[in-house]
């Protein structure tokens, strides 16, 4: 073993415990390629360092914009803060002391300490956002595994402040006791609450995806009933209905120009149970046993749903009447659309970057629960007082799977339309609307956002856009020669977007880990909008750009210093699993693995488990899966859970506790698992079909073959029966 190795296993021997967000920090903290592993100057010897420095800032401005956004928990996350921050002024302390703290620099053992503090402050940030968001409550069992949960945090972030120094990040005895004070005020709160929140946050999310499901058949139903009252009778239809509000509980508001909207007048305000609310005029909504109208009654469902879990997605209360016409009740938005806004008002980049951020975030969430809105533009987004952007007009949404919609007013929504999508309008075999369809079309909002019109506004032919768009033209993009770093990366979001190959265009997740960057650092507090002036539309100005000279110090000396070993990125570890060199891996994996990477503490136990590092070590394996199960690593929970049972341990409720860990990070296989455990009475638990039903129908959502089959075996059961 290398000296330097030993050093680092002596400086990690006690903290090996910290947590890391499920693969979140992987292969972060290592040099860019510019600086070598073995550095040789005296000026040099800061720059491992230097990224650290930068993660460190991010993760405070992050953790600090959740305690802003917090819905509850919020004493605990301030006590979070305080303690970070206070380290963040330790850091910059050692920053500005760059000679002073040159041995520093230069020791190993330092270097693995800071990676450890990076792992550590965002095994906060990740915690600190769980609690103060209700709808992760589900990873934590009760208050008290909370109050745990913070207790090891703390302890970890004291450990590490100790192994650098950081003393000023220490607490006397009186700031401990305020602190605990503090704490368990909001656990005391918790603990009459929590499972009740658990509970219907899990009820709502299956019946999301349960919903979502059945949106295929009512659709093919629908089709090929053609107009027919065709009957189709599900479990579904007596306990889905959309609601109804009390049209006497529907007054009238303050006088006010605003309260009709819509160039026909279509939208109402009124007041339901003192809140303000828009009636939108629909067409009548069948409430039968048909397909078609069980579609409706389905869509309408899956929007209540998807406004009750996530803030980006428009409220709607139900169905009412105005006036003798049918309508749909939805919160007011005091903006109204966001064509409307940017219409009236000249909007600054960070509440662009943050309206962006709030309808990625809802696109994502609606194509997480299977489905897509079909007709993303500015028009389709409302804006509340507090600038909250929220997706609506859900008319032509489908499920992923669904009949793609029929269009019916081309010149709409052709300017936001796909290139694959205008070429089916020419003939040809059908084009199914899809994730990629659906990116492009947001590429193209960004554009209207950051230019606050219409695309090809010039363009008043189908014919015309669509030829543009299908020669591979787009629209002018201005921003990308502004100097500001907002719309400079708002320009290369929209260029990956509107990528003439769907496969080219950037994944959700891609979109939105990006926007979620850009706007944690360039929030603003000062007023984000103003009137706009109607005889000017908002100019980008043009800043020549030249090449800067890039000068070396001149102070450098020459003599050489000991060399600090960087670590190999952790996905470069993963490509080198893949490509079967499990020395260069396991290396990786046990380097990150003892500097706190839970999901590295994984693979190190599979390497373990299997064998692939040439010695297996069972009993280490099964620690290391269940630091892992016990930090948020789905696939460790269920690798964890499948040991114990080949074990032949007699803890059943061990078992099934990280089993249920991984379901409810919706990890297919042990859906799957479930299922099959509550159906056949696995493991000595009581059958329950009910619930054998719930998890299966999850797992075959999610393709998993084995529940696919099972579900078919409990259908034809229920068939017997009826």
């Amino acid at each position: 073993m290398s000296s330097q190795t030993k050093e680092k296993k002596e400086s990690t021997n006690n903290t090996t415990e910290g947590k890391n967000s499920a693969g979140e920090n992987r292969g972060k903290f290592n040099t860019s390629s510019g600086v070598v592993n073995a550095i040789q100057t005296v000026g040099d010897a800061v720059q491992p360092f230097v990224p650290l420095f930068s993660m460190v800032t991010n993760i405070v401005q992050q953790l600090s914009q959740i305690y802003e956004n917090a819905k509850c928990n919020q004493k605990i996350c301030l006590v979070l803060v305080e303690r970070v921050e206070i380290a963040q002024y330790a850091v910059k302390s050692l920053q500005r002391q760059k000679q002073a703290n040159e041995e520093k620099f230069r020791n190993q053992k330092y270097y693995y300490a800071f990676v450890r503090f990076v792992n550590v402050l965002e095994n906060i940030k990740k915690f600190a956002k769980e609690i103060t968001q209700l709808s992760c409550f589900q990873k934590f069992i009760n208050a008290n595994a909370i109050k745990d949960a913070f207790d090891k945090n703390i302890k970890e972030f004291e450990d590490v402040c100790s192994d650098l120094h950081f003393t000023i990040a220490m607490y006397d005895v009186e700031r401990r006791e305020q602190e605990a004070k503090n704490v368990a005020e909001d656990i005391d709160v918790l603990n009459k609450s929590m499972n009740e929140v658990k509970s219907n946050l899990k009820v709502v999310m299956n019946e999301v995806a349960a919903l979502a499901s059945s949106m295929e058949n009512l659709n093919i139903q629908a089709s090929r009933s053609a107009g027919r009252a065709t009957t189709m009778r599900t479990p579904l239809n007596e306990a889905y209905k959309a609601p109804t509000v009390d049209p006497n509980q529907l007054n009238e508001p303050f006088a006010s120009d605003d309260n009709v909207r819509g160039s026909r007048k279509t939208v109402v305000k009124k007041l339901f149970r003192g809140l303000e609310v828009a009636c939108k005029k629909v067409p009548n909504i069948e409430n039968n046993d048909t397909a078609q109208s069980q579609k409706g009654q389905t869509e309408l469902i899956i929007l209540l749903k998807l406004g009750t879990l996530c803030p980006n997605v428009v409220t709607f209360y139900g169905l009412s009447k105005v006036d003798n016409n049918d309508v749909m009740v939805f919160n007011w938005t005091s903006y109204g659309n966001l064509k409307e806004m940017y219409t009236k008002y000249e909007i600054k980049w960070p509440l662009k970057l943050k309206f962006a951020r709030d309808i990625c975030n809802g696109l994502v969430f609606v194509h997480q629960c299977n489905i897509l809105h079909h007709d993303v533009r500015c028009e389709n987004i409302l804006i509340t007082d507090s600038h909250e952007a929220k997706l609506s007009n859900f008319e032509l949404s489908r499920t992923v799977q669904g009949l793609s919609a029929e269009v019916k007013n081309l010149l709409d929504i052709v300017r936001w339309l796909a290139p694959e999508k205008m070429r089916v309008t020419k003939g040809g075999a059908e084009q199914r609307y899809n994730h990629q369809c659906e990116m492009f079309s947001f590429g193209m909002l960004l554009w209207e956002l950051c230019h606050q019109r219409i695309p090809y506004k010039d363009m008043n032919s189908v014919t015309a856009i669509q030829e543009h768009v299908m020669s591979k033209k787009r629209e002018t993009l201005k921003i990308a020669l502004c100097p500001l770093e907002i719309p400079n990366e708002l320009a290369k979001i929209i260029k990956k977007a509107w990528q003439d190959e769907p496969s080219a265009r950037p994944s959700d997740l891609e979109v939105q880990l990006k926007l979620k960057e850009l706007y944690e650092r360039f929030q603003e507090t000062s007023p984000q909008i103003r009137p706009k002036d109607p005889h000017c539309d908002i100019e980008i100005p043009y800043v020549e750009l030249t090449e800067s000279e890039i000068e070396m110090p001149c102070d450098l000396t020459d003599y050489s210093i000991p060399p600090i070993q960087t670590l190999m990125p952790f996905e470069d570890g993963i490509k080198e699993h893949k490509a079967k060199n499990y020395k260069v891996s396991w290396e990786c994996f046990v380097g990150h693995a003892d500097l706190g990477n839970n999901v590295a503490k994984y693979w190190k136990g599979y390497y373990l488990l299997t064998g692939l590092n040439g010695q297996k070590n069972p009993e280490a394996a099964l620690r290391l899966f269940k630091e892992a199960a016990d930090n948020g690593v789905a696939d460790a929970q269920l690798r964890y859970a499948f040991a114990l049972i080949e074990n032949k341990s007699k803890n059943v409720a061990e078992i099934m506790k990280y089993m249920m860990m991984a379901a409810d990070y919706e990890n297919s296989t042990a859906l799957f698992n479930l299922g099959d455990i509550y159906w056949n009475g696995k493991l000595g638990i009581p059958i329950d079909k009910e619930k054998a039903e719930s998890y299966t129908r999850l797992a075959a959502l999610k393709n998993q073959p084995k529940a696919i089959a099972l579900l078919e075996q409990i259908n034809a059961e229920k068939m017997k029966k009826t």
